[in-house]
């Protein structure tokens, strides 16, 4: 049993006025809130279960066949194939310091295919959305990759991907930079056309960090290329996401990236 379409965009609104509603007490918070370290070394404040709890107590009233995985709070099934991936505070770290990197995140993936994405970046009250096959959008007006000349392109990743992945940009003379930020931020900056790609090559990252972002990125008219079996999936983990131009200098590069990340 799929899940109706009526289900997929009434569930999204719930998404989107959960996390506008949140926003006051977020930036009451901003930089001064208290906060402590998970098993793997990573911040978590009292908001960030907060609103993951209150998102998925109101997802489960409204729509209790679907199901909910958030990144601090135990899964919960639903009767249908259908489950909203979600990370209350994408770059926890940036909201404990008062640096504006950081996002709610949340991603509807149905029947094996993430169908809708909200991202909310809560410190400049911009809201990224995407419905599969319907587009990408910033604040309801549509965004989309910006395509240009590899020499005035740039690279976004971590320090695995500036380390050891970055000559194969640099040989194109495109920029490469690790930036202080989450993957909620640099997802959004490669859809609106700010950036031209975004590695997620030995990242560690989980699906919660990814599954919103990639949406966005496709409707926006962005390629995924995938390291973790031939075709992306929302369970892939290992991934560039870019602009055409620089999805083909990965694509002529593939080799040599494998046989580096698998070393």
């Amino acid at each position: 049993m799929s899940l109706a379409y009526e289900k997929i965009t009434a569930s999204q609104r719930l998404v989107i006025d959960t996390f506008r509603g949140f926003r006051e007490e977020l930036m009451a918070s901003y930089g001064t809130i208290e906060h402590n370290s998970k098993g793997d070394g990573s911040p978590v404040t009292e908001l960030d279960v907060k609103v993951e709890t209150v998102l998925k107590e109101r997802l489960h009233a409204e729509f209790p066949e679907i199901g909910f995985r958030g990144e601090e709070t135990k899964p919960e099934s639903g009767t249908v194939d259908a489950t909203w991936f979600v990370d209350p505070i994408d770059g926890t770290s940036s909201f404990v310091h008062g640096l504006p990197y950081c996002t709610n995140m949340a991603g509807l993936v149905v029947e094996g295919k993430t169908v809708a994405s909200v991202i909310y970046q809560f410190p400049t009250d911009d809201l990224f959305t995407a419905l599969r096959g319907e587009g990408a959008y910033r604040n309801n007006t549509p965004i989309y990759v910006k395509n240009t000349e590899l020499d005035n392109s740039l690279v976004f990743g971590g320090a695995f991907m500036y380390k050891n992945i970055s000559p194969v940009f640099r040989r194109h003379n495109i920029g490469v930079y690790t930036p202080l930020g989450a993957s909620g931020y640099e997802f959004t900056r490669l859809a609106q056309g700010n950036i031209q790609a975004v590695t997620k090559l030995g990242s560690g990252a989980q699906l919660h960090d990814d599954v919103p972002g990639v949406l966005l990125v496709q409707e926006a008219g962005g390629e995924i290329v995938s390291f973790d079996g031939d075709e992306y999936t929302y369970e892939t983990l290992s991934f560039v996401a870019a602009t055409p131009n620089v999805a083909a200098v990965i694509r002529e590069s593939y080799d040599e990236i494998t046989e580096i990340i698998t070393q």
